[in-house]
């Protein structure tokens, strides 16, 4: 999916004659819709004052979750977390409400890396990991952790060049605020072993193992998740990983999903520790590709008889 950034087009109009209908006027009209998830659904959305074009996330059946969602956005502030830019609520209407994010024209990376039967480029993949780890960093470094980091929740705003943003920061939460009585948020498949261990948080190193598990899908190297089996998926990953090192031991990224999907919380990388590191890889890649003339392809050895997921 490509938007065109900034502009409110004849099919913006015709959806606004539906989507408006049974709602009470206010600053935002909604457009095409845009995507849809647990709670929520998002629209392109026209800021009725000024033109300005966004996107807007509405929840009438879960209010309580998009003013958490606004109160968390208000208080991040950077280059590679969504833009907020306004909470609107009707003070006698509270389900016609809106988050005002700013929108991403690319839609999400999953979708991008659905288009990737053989795995997303080396260098494209490392700009999105260093990006990604930036954005880590700065949220872990207010002890807070997303909880439901996934390719998902991280929207394009461009492809070439890369640059890509975390977003749906709804269930983001302190670290010191984690107990024993809080059950665990975020999608099964991006689940730590911990988490599925003691049904609770880790904090921190939940997001690097989610991190490593969207690595496997660039990579395309992502173990089929089978629900019934969901609580063995996380020693599927960390189980590829080692093979593919095994199998791919100078590797860079293979070396780096491996350190994401170590299975010990305490010894797994950091997102500071990313954010030193793969510069140097991605150094190494673009120099590559400077003396070769084309873009770097995975180039992986597969352990016998595993079959990655294929979307195409």
């Amino acid at each position: 999916m490509s938007l065109s950034l900034g502009v409110w087009d004849s099919e913006d109009v015709e959806q606004s004659r539906v989507r408006n209908r049974d709602f009470p006027g206010g600053p935002y009209i909604r457009g095409t819709l845009l995507g849809q998830g647990g709670f929520a659904c998002v629209y392109k959305v026209l800021r009725q004052r000024d033109g300005g074009v966004f996107a807007g996330k509405t929840s009438p059946n879960a209010v309580n979750n998009l003013r958490r969602e606004a109160s968390v956005l208000r208080n991040l502030n950077h280059e590679h977390i969504v833009k907020y830019i306004d909470y609107y609520e009707d003070a006698d209407y509270p389900s016609a409400n809106v988050l005002v994010l700013e929108l991403c024209p690319h839609g999400n990376l999953q979708t991008l890396i659905n288009d990737y039967t053989y795995g997303v480029p080396q260098k494209k993949t490392l700009e999105v990991m260093l990006q990604l780890s930036r954005a880590l960093r700065y949220l872990h470094g207010q002890r807070r952790y997303h909880g439901d980091f996934k390719p998902r929740n991280v929207l394009v705003r461009s492809w070439d060049p890369v640059n890509v943003a975390m977003a749906d920061c709804a269930d983001v939460k302190r670290v010191i605020n984690i107990n024993s009585r809080d059950k665990p948020h975020g999608t099964k498949s991006y689940w730590s072993p911990y988490v599925f261990r003691h049904n609770r948080h880790a904090g921190t190193s939940d997001d690097i193992w989610a991190l490593g598990v969207s690595l496997l899908a660039m990579m395309s190297q992502s173990p089929r998740f089978v629900k019934k089996e969901e609580r063995m998926y996380p020693r599927q990953c960390h189980t590829h990983s080692q093979n593919l090192l095994d199998l791919n031991p100078d590797h860079d990224i293979v070396r780096l999903a491996s350190r994401m999907l170590e299975w010990n919380p305490k010894a797994r990388v950091t997102a500071a520790e990313l954010v030193e590191v793969i510069p140097d890889m991605l150094d190494k890649v673009e120099r590559q590709e400077f003396e070769t003339g084309m873009a770097k392809r995975m180039e992986l050895k597969i352990p016998e008889g595993f079959e990655p997921i294929v979307f195409w």
